[in-house]
């Protein structure tokens, strides 16, 4: 599942390509990747043809004022004043705890929330390369495809004839619409944790959230990957993470002393730092907007290296599940 970095990643690379432009068209081709309004996508998604055509009429025409981020959802913000929309549209309102480019909304506004999930894939031709084929598996020995193509599932064609094309191989993302009065309700926003990469994100913030989680009988690392702790990690920089603090991931939060929490935060901030600076991780599913690939799994110490030796001490990486979820640690690096 594509983590912080890897999300940054298409949000930063996506809102230079397609800010200010106009969606031309809209075509769904499959149904079940799109949502209406504010509330809860069910796993046991059944969209009907007229919320589709729904879908599309109030997208179509749409010019993008920027693309953003929160945890791991991306948020797709169109300019007011589409007729089609404005009556649907409720007064101007707030909302909390988003990036500064979302945190005002005005009449007539529509959002399309974005989860890639497992999965979710955004690539971005310009229309002269549209011709172009990519590599949408992580695998050299995986085969170069057109776009659209087998897992295409939305495609967005604007004004200039380029194109964006949502993949999912197996279909557990969605693209939400939601419009005007409808924001304050979204039900995401309310399940989100503070942001790791935001300046309110302190070294007390992170020891306070310590503390609220001691009462509960949690490993670090599942509290690492608990969004409404921390938004944004999972699996793979929660390992890195605590590699590079020589915590075990198993450990229990009450167990974990003041030097060590100290360690940990500081470890968040340089390791997903350092995963944007690399273009997220291409590892599974993962790849960029024009289909090139991150680098940061070259600079994995643990995460996917379970059996091999470890870079530093030599000793053999082992891994565990932790809630559900295997990770990986060095048994004599981490303490």
């Amino acid at each position: 599942m594509p983590e912080l970095p890897e999300v940054e990643t298409v949000v930063r690379e996506l809102n230079r390509k397609l800010k200010n432009k106009t969606v031309k068209s809209v075509s769904i081709l499959l149904g079940k990747i799109i949502a209406l309004g504010p509330g809860v996508v069910s796993p046991k998604r059944r969209v009907t043809s007229y919320k589709v055509k729904k879908f599309v009429r109030l997208l179509k025409g749409q010019k993008i004022a920027s693309v953003a981020r929160r945890a791991k959802l991306l948020i797709f913000r169109f300019y007011p004043g589409n007729k089609s929309v404005s009556s649907l549209s409720g007064p101007s309102i707030r909302l909390r705890r988003t990036r500064g480019t979302l945190s005002q909304m005005g009449e007539g506004n529509i959002v399309v929330f974005v989860h890639l999930k497992m999965t979710g894939q955004f690539i971005f031709f310009r229309k002269s390369e549209l011709g172009k084929q990519v590599r949408i598996i992580n695998k050299a020995s995986a085969p170069l495809l057109s776009m659209p193509g087998k897992y295409t599932h939305a495609v967005l064609t604007f004004t200039d004839g380029s194109k964006l094309f949502y993949n999912d191989v197996r279909q557990f993302g969605y693209l939400k619409l939601v419009v005007g009065k409808d924001l304050e309700h979204v039900h995401e926003f309310k399940e989100f944790g503070p942001e790791p990469l935001d300046k309110n994100f302190t070294i007390r913030q992170f020891f306070t959230i310590v503390k609220n989680a001691r009462k509960r009988k949690v490993a670090i690392k599942q509290l690492l990957m608990d969004p409404k702790f921390v938004a944004g990690i999972g699996n793979i920089y929660s390992d890195e993470i605590l590699f590079r603090a020589k915590v075990k991931p198993e450990r229990l939060v009450r167990a974990i002393s003041a030097s060590e929490k100290k360690a940990i935060y500081k470890a968040i901030l340089f390791i997903l730092k350092k995963g944007i600076d690399a273009k997220g991780s291409s590892v599974g599913d993962f790849i960029r907007t024009d289909g090139s690939w991150g680098s940061m799994g070259k600079h994995h110490f643990v995460y996917g290296r379970a059996g091999l030796p470890c870079k530093v001490c030599g000793s053999i990486i082992k891994s565990a599940k932790f809630g559900g979820r295997t990770g990986s640690f060095c048994p004599n690096c981490q303490k």
